[in-house]
């Protein structure tokens, strides 16, 4: 049986890596091998057992990824319109698409770091040990993950306490120099999504669709994880091509998820969170179609 769970987190400092769901399961995975447990050992062949949506504005979704004819939108109000990018659940689900609004999720800002020299003490101006940019992401609405998982399997307090591991640790890049570092609480107030009937469906993270027989359309953008490579030029990731978050799927048959985990290792495990939770929505389709 799967359970779905709305997180709050409270940033402590800003991200240098944007929380998504694949990065976030990559983390919470990670602290199950180091524990030595063999919950996801069977990932790719088996249901999954844990999805994660991307941090998201508490309360609002991803507007759907549909063509503008769907929205019903005026040709003087296009450039306005593509501005907004996300939605309230409730109009979401309502399907009140043109509702859409823009919201300062978040903001950027690219700050100058130096790197020291352990051994002068010092930086200098070229090379190994010059000035460099980072942007870093800061988060001014309250922000809040979607966790789905198998009661059998996980108990919520315990996918909240590995949370708050990660958030001490620090997620993403830089974690080691402060960035990245969060505390997460389970909001109790949450009941789930509204059990609307329809066939269209909201994903909240970057989903894999293909090999996937119950959707009969989809609408997405697409998003690429690029492979990675070592210092000794050893292939360590194969790129991976998925369906960014907020894409629109009709399904044949309503599912609570989409989507299947891949490992993309090369000569080593390497998982991915292909999954990804869905949100249905009332919608008749583009064109009524």
């Amino acid at each position: 049986m799967m359970k779905l769970i709305k997180v709050k987190i409270t940033p402590h400092s800003s991200f240098v890596t944007f929380p998504k769901g694949d990065t976030i399961f990559g983390h919470f995975a990670y602290h199950s091998f180091l524990k030595g447990e063999d919950t996801f050992s069977n990932y790719v062949n088996e249901k999954p057992k844990i999805i994660f949506s991307d941090i998201l504005p508490d309360g609002y979704l991803y507007k759907p990824t549909l063509p503008l004819k769907a929205f019903g939108v005026d040709e003087s109000e296009k450039k306005e319109f593509r501005k907004k990018a996300w939605i309230s659940v409730e109009n979401l689900q309502q399907g009140e698409l043109l509702e859409a609004k823009e919201l300062t999720f978040y903001q950027t800002q690219i700050k100058v770091r130096n790197s020291l020299n352990r051994v002068s003490f010092s930086t200098d101006d070229s090379g190994e040990f010059a000035p460099f940019s980072l942007e870093e992401i800061s988060f001014v609405y309250q922000p809040v993950i979607y966790v789905m998982f198998d009661e059998e399997v996980f108990k919520a307090e315990e996918i909240v306490e590995r949370l708050n591991l990660i958030g001490k640790v620090g997620f993403g890049k830089k974690g080691s120099i402060g960035k990245g570092h969060f505390e997460a609480k389970i909001d109790k107030s949450f009941e789930g999504f509204d059990e609307v009937e329809s066939e269209y469906y909201l994903t909240l993270s970057p989903t894999i669709l293909n090999k996937q027989p119950n959707i009969e359309k989809a609408y997405y953008n697409t998003f690429n994880r690029f492979g990675k490579s070592h210092s000794s030029q050893t292939p360590l990731k194969k790129p991976l091509l998925m369906a960014d978050s907020g894409a629109v799927v009709k399904l044949k048959r309503r599912e609570p998820y989409i989507g299947r985990g891949v490992d993309n290792g090369i000569n080593s495990q390497s998982l991915v969170q292909g999954y990804s939770m869905v949100v249905p929505f009332k919608f008749k389709g583009v064109g009524n179609g």
